[in-house]
């Protein structure tokens, strides 16, 4: 009996050790897997950030009050006027309707 009660337990801390060694190579293969997927994620953000960098400097260089008359010269055909061209209107001030119309006297 004393022989099965020590292959039982030798059984029992074969198959404990065995359990605790696949539990700690799971636990390692997931830290793996998560540290391989966070440098992915740090790399594409990394990407991102330079792209918003370049996309923002673009959108500067298009903004630029010097491109916008380049490209109205060159596409549009706007000029820049003579200035016998130019005239100025003024805005006349006229008065309210009520004061136009007329009373007749009575």
């Amino acid at each position: 009996m004393r022989k099965r009660g020590t292959v039982l337990v030798l059984t029992l801390m074969f198959l404990s050790v065995t359990g605790a060694a696949l539990a700690h190579a799971s636990l390692r293969l997931a830290i793996i897997r998560h540290g391989y997927s966070l440098s992915e994620k740090t790399r594409r953000f990394r990407e991102l950030e330079e792209e918003h960098r370049k996309l923002r400097l673009e959108l500067s260089l298009l903004r630029s009050p010097a491109r916008i008359e380049q490209v109205a010269h060159e596409k549009l055909g706007v000029r820049r006027p003579d200035p016998q061209e130019i005239r100025v209107v003024t805005r006349t001030v006229r008065p309210p309707v009520a004061q136009l119309t007329r009373r007749r006297p009575k």
